[in-house]
């Protein structure tokens, strides 16, 4: 059967069907005119029973078992398939967030040493501060995004170190309001989730607006969070390279949380807003 299963056709099937046929006529022939015999002298097919019609009398009493042990082995083998498959999209999926997670990581780095190193070119003495906070964000990326899962608490903590490293460039005076609301800080969530808009709101929006402060909300309540950011959108020309922080993120959410979670972003009046609802 499992010779059979690899790559079925018609010709597999007769020579695997004959193959248990022979096999059946063996061990009944062995056991019903040979054991038997020795044991009690008695034979169950009459002496002068010609080969042929031992042959054609056992095309019976074989199809029984040979069918039925074939349907056991193709329902067990569907089973092991089933999970088989499962197991490889797991072990696929699991990849494809470490790569993700990977984009991330690098991308915010090269980000903020560009950042430090403008400071250290200012001699400004915000560049000691910035190298402390990167070495704390360091820090968390080397050892807390190996987990699946994190508390919402170290979360919220880099996110709080995201923004003071990103605050000490900002020319004038920065309109940067952080707010949070939340019910359990011990949650667990996957590290790395909300930074993508929180970082995407600092390279794409004003940052110095009176008007229009570049606002971050994050609130839990029992088994929901949620994000909510507006940023007014600086059309000044930025660099070349798109980045992957949204798109990064949607993968993410897709694999993370199917079907548990709505995101919207628009862009009403020169807004960008953005606001994601996860059922944890």
């Amino acid at each position: 059967m499992p010779k059979w299963a690899k790559k079925f056709t018609i010709a597999t099937f007769l020579k695997g069907y004959l193959t248990s046929y022979l096999l059946y006529i063996l061990l009944r022939s062995f056991i019903e005119q040979g054991i038997t015999e020795w044991i009690w002298g008695q034979i169950n097919y009459y002496e002068d029973t010609s080969i042929g019609f031992y042959f054609f009398d056992n095309i019976y009493f074989s199809s029984f078992p040979i069918i039925l042990s074939s349907l056991l082995f193709i329902i067990i083998n569907y089973i092991r398939t089933l999970q088989y498959n499962q197991v490889v999209l797991e072990e696929n999926k699991q990849s494809e967030l470490r790569f993700l997670k990977a984009q991330i990581n690098p991308h915010f780095v090269f980000n903020t040493l560009n950042n430090i190193y403008y400071l250290v070119y200012q001699k400004s003495e915000k560049a000691l501060p910035a190298l402390d906070k990167l070495s704390q964000l360091m820090r968390f990326i080397t050892y807390e995004t190996h987990h699946n899962r994190i508390s919402l608490d170290k979360e919220l903590n880099y996110i709080q170190d995201l923004i003071d490293l990103e605050l000490l460039r900002i020319a004038g005076k920065p309109n940067v309001v952080y707010l949070t609301d939340i019910e359990n800080k011990d949650l667990q969530i996957p590290p790395l989730l909300l930074l993508p808009f929180v970082e995407n709101g600092f390279k794409h929006g004003i940052l110095n607006d009176e008007n229009s402060p570049f606002t971050i909300s994050i609130k839990q309540y029992n088994t929901t969070l949620q994000l909510f950011t507006t940023n007014s959108i600086n059309h000044a020309i930025k660099d070349k390279t798109s980045g992957v922080g949204l798109d990064n993120i949607k993968r993410r959410l897709e694999l993370e949380f199917p079907n548990q979670y709505l995101l919207s972003i628009t862009n009403e009046n020169n807004i960008f807003i953005c606001e994601l609802t996860i059922s944890l």
